[in-house]
């Protein structure tokens, strides 16, 4: 045998060696307890994450399935369909898409959509999106949960690494506190335009939001407590920091959170309690699921919102 031959072939099974000992070593990792805080990356938040270039938190999510060699990206918007994310649509099966006037209107400091029942009751449902979706995002959830009500479907006007957001963030659980109160401050100063302008009765109106926009209805409570008197937030954490003298009295809550949302449930008991110490009537649930919306969202949602008018009625 020739020299050349057997330096090749040591060569070989040196690299094989190598190639089994990183591989050990990858299983190891995985094996290891996942913490659920700050290293859990932005693309594990919202249906259609953020862009932030960043999957190695995700690596070991699926023991046994290999993880493919390219970049995970964003789904991009579908801005033509109602439910925008693509999990969403498989989550929540059936479309249902109110009448709408086809219009994206940019008559006020944020941009919306109105959606109108065929049979409305006089409430109102507004939607607040999560990062990386736009305003048609949840047209089909809400048409879903609350079939007789005006939907009024806003967008979030930040744009922070490609990804539409409420206010801009430092990491997925740390927020520009300047940038909250300045959205925060511009968004009540719309819902009062819009009000006028659609003649939407605040005490019959519902702030829907996930995940970032339901972060956004939480610090627009804290900082008007006046604006909203209902609210489903749904995969929320609390995000202003500081303290405010909010008198949340008359404001009633639903919570909801995902079991297994290693980056916002740890947070959910303490957004009820702040909530609850300022006065608000919180209820809270946690289902199983991730931070994605599916089935038993709508089931709890809608029960709820049922309650809520029938509670309504009677007062």
């Amino acid at each position: 045998m020739g020299k050349p031959y057997l330096y090749a072939l040591i060569a070989g099974l040196s690299l094989v060696a190598a190639a089994q000992s990183a591989h050990a070593i990858g299983i190891a990792d995985c094996e290891k307890p996942q913490s659920g805080k700050a290293e859990v990356r932005s693309n594990a938040v919202d249906p259609t994450p953020d862009i932030d270039k960043n999957t190695a938190a995700d690596a070991c999510s699926q023991k046994g399935k290999a993880m493919p060699a390219m970049q995970i990206k964003a789904t991009p918007v579908n801005t033509l369909t109602t439910g925008g994310a693509t999990i969403l649509n498989k989550a929540i099966k059936g479309e249902i898409i109110p009448q709408s006037d086809g219009m994206l209107h940019a008559d006020l400091p944020f941009k919306y959509r109105i959606y109108r029942p065929d049979a409305p009751n006089g409430d109102t449902l507004v939607l607040l999106h999560g990062s990386g979706q736009d305003e048609t995002s949840l047209v089909s959830f809400g048409a879903k949960i609350a079939p007789n009500a005006l939907l009024l479907a806003v967008r979030g006007r930040v744009v922070q690494d490609g990804s539409n957001r409420w206010y801009r963030r430092l990491t997925p659980i740390s927020f520009d506190q300047k940038d909250i109160r300045s959205e925060a401050k511009a968004f009540a100063d719309f819902f009062k335009q819009a009000a006028l302008q659609y003649k939407i009765d605040p005490k019959r109106t519902t702030f829907l939001g996930y995940s970032n926009g339901a972060n956004l209805v939480n610090a627009v409570m804290m900082l008007y407590p006046d604006i909203v008197k209902q609210a489903v937030l749904l995969r929320s954490m609390p995000v202003l920091t500081g303290s405010t003298e909010a008198n949340l009295a008359n404001a009633r809550v639903l919570t909801v959170s995902g079991a297994t949302d290693q980056l916002y449930a740890p947070y959910a008991p303490a957004l009820e309690d702040m909530l609850r110490s300022h006065g608000a009537r919180v209820e809270a649930r946690s289902i199983k699921s991730d931070h994605g919306l599916g089935k038993e969202d709508v089931k709890v949602v809608s029960e709820w919102l049922s309650g809520m008018t029938a509670q309504l009625k009677k007062n």
